[in-house]
């Protein structure tokens, strides 16, 4: 059957309608009052600050979500929460992210927002001068996380192994006790976790190290699961297009931010600036991200910490990013 030249204008005319209406199904977000629901974890410290401000100025709100924030103690927790399907989208450092990913689950890294060298503080006992006089002490760490992948190759750094050390599974919450009552000599964390035992502990302690220098620059990531991405897609750009805008604030607003995060987060003003030079941020996906979290795969495979290096660029997806910032 032949088909005329206005019926052919018209069928080109519904195609491109269609493509375009899937384009702003990606991109904008839904009609006030259809506003989509998203589990997002996350914790209330230094590392996860935008989507602090995201949540607490309205962004995601804006975008069309209505986010349930799931807080939690570090980014392990959260890697936790999307293998079990109690969250769909969360905030974690390199060590939980490809742990995430070699569970095989179909969990996608969409985007960085930040990340930084040292933002792994080693405190302890001011007569532990140096990473190798930590031979035969206790330090506390939460097991999973970045710092312990991190802590793990500060030990190798320095000449010394795992089992030249005992670690001790410990809650950030717990740790300004720990090294205060002796139960451990030094702990490793991201902030506000060190700074807590600096306060705590006063010139007792001091930073022996930080993670400069050992081959990561720490990416802090954003995972979503497999489901979120199949039934949801338009929620990751929104969700990504909130937490850009947060970053933006931080930038242009920075008195308003500390002090809005130095709340939620239980600092001083002080502290939230020292704090916050450990880390920058910056919503992106560069090479140089996947090329931190191959890096610290190859590490946590030596150490035991998963069987086998998960394939990281099949598990990063620029889709989402690349229409939130279109």
């Amino acid at each position: 059957m032949k088909i005329g030249k206005k019926m052919l204008a018209v069928v080109v005319a519904i195609i491109i309608v269609v493509a375009a209406v899937g384009v702003i199904v990606l991109t904008s977000p839904p009609a006030k009052g259809d506003a989509m629901e998203l589990r997002l974890t996350y914790s209330n410290k230094v590392d996860y600050e935008p989507l602090i401000i995201a949540q607490a100025m309205g962004y995601f709100e804006d975008e069309g979500l209505n986010v349930t924030p799931l807080i939690v103690s570090g980014g392990i927790q959260s890697a936790e929460a999307l293998a079990t399907g109690s969250a769909d989208m969360g905030a974690m450092g390199d060590a939980p992210t490809v742990t995430l990913m070699a569970k095989d689950m179909g969990a996608k890294m969409v985007a960085s927002y930040g990340g930084g060298e040292g933002q792994h503080r080693l405190v302890g006992w001011a007569d532990i001068t140096n990473v190798s006089g930590l031979e035969g002490k206790k330090i506390g760490v939460q097991f999973g996380s970045s710092s312990q992948g991190a802590l793990l190759r500060l030990l190798e750094a320095n000449g010394l192994s795992a089992d030249d050390v005992t670690q001790v599974s410990l809650s950030p919450a717990d740790m300004p006790n720990a090294v205060k009552t002796r139960q451990v000599d030094a702990v490793i964390g991201s902030e506000p976790w060190p700074t807590n035992v600096e306060n705590a502990c006063g010139s007792e302690v001091h930073e022996i190290a930080n993670s400069t220098g050992l081959g990561s620059t720490y990416p802090l990531t954003l995972m979503v699961t497999a489901k979120l991405a199949a039934e949801k897609p338009e929620a990751i750009t929104a969700a990504l297009k909130a937490i850009d805008r947060a970053i933006q604030y931080m930038a242009t607003n920075h008195d308003a931010a500390v002090a809005l995060c130095a709340d939620k987060i239980g600092l001083t003003a002080g502290d939230e600036e020292k704090c916050l030079s450990t880390v920058s941020y910056g919503l992106g996906l560069q090479q140089g991200d996947i090329d931190s979290l191959g890096s610290v795969g190859e590490f946590l495979v030596s150490s035991g910490k998963i069987s086998a290096l998960p394939d990281i660029g099949s598990a990063v997806d620029h889709t989402y990013l690349q229409a939130a910032t279109a």
